[in-house]
């Protein structure tokens, strides 16, 4: 009988310590107040870091010829491109938290997408291409990355991953981009969002 009393009093002490292991993992995970003034941030340990938004460069096509020789059975794909091969922003860990004060006036819109990284740049199939069935005009649904949006006020949105982040590199994108006309105008600022990347160890 005492015995059996030790075990279930041992029991309940365990499941008190997981429990608040687990509470207190949920407490530092919790992101700071945004900052008050407007502009664009993230969460670097534990300071807020301003962030300038990223443009593309261009556009280009690949696989054209073999959309041609397949006689339309293999896609050509446009892809955006960025300079440089990785983002100035670096996060600390795989965990992301965004701060847009005073930027957007939803948050309906945001995208989150992961890089295709180069040499010398960054990549992000925005559409494809096949001779038969013409131009499908949305970013690769490969690329994106889940994520959370919570309204902290009057136009202050956070953003935060609903999972880890895989080691790359990402950009959030504000609004539903125009694909089909961007591809047209091929100008370096009809594609913007803000640029950031996962490498830590």
């Amino acid at each position: 009988m005492i015995h059996s009393l030790h075990m279930k009093i041992s029991v309940c002490f365990a499941f008190v310590a997981v429990l608040c292991a687990h509470l207190s993992v949920l407490a530092q995970t919790v992101p700071p107040d945004c900052p008050a003034g407007p502009g664009a941030y993230y969460l670097k340990g534990t300071d807020w870091v301003a962030m300038d938004p990223s443009h593309s460069i261009g556009f280009k096509t690949t696989n054209v010829a073999g959309a041609a020789f397949s006689y339309g059975a293999a896609k050509a794909r446009l892809k955006a491109q960025f300079r440089d091969a990785k983002s100035p922003y670096q996060l600390k860990d795989s965990s992301l938290a965004i701060c847009l004060v005073g930027i957007v006036d939803t948050g309906r819109d945001m995208t989150l997408a992961r890089f295709q990284e180069e040499k010398d740049r960054r990549e992000l199939s925005m559409a494809s291409y096949r001779l038969w069935t013409g131009v499908n005009a949305q970013i690769d649904p490969k690329a994106l990355v889940p994520i959370t949006i919570d309204k902290k006020g009057e136009k202050i949105y956070l953003i935060t991953s609903k999972e880890p982040l895989p080691p790359g590199e990402f950009i959030l994108f504000t609004i539903i981009p125009d694909i089909a006309a961007m591809a047209k105008a091929n100008q370096a600022t009809s594609l913007g969002g803000y640029d950031f990347g996962n490498h830590a160890k």
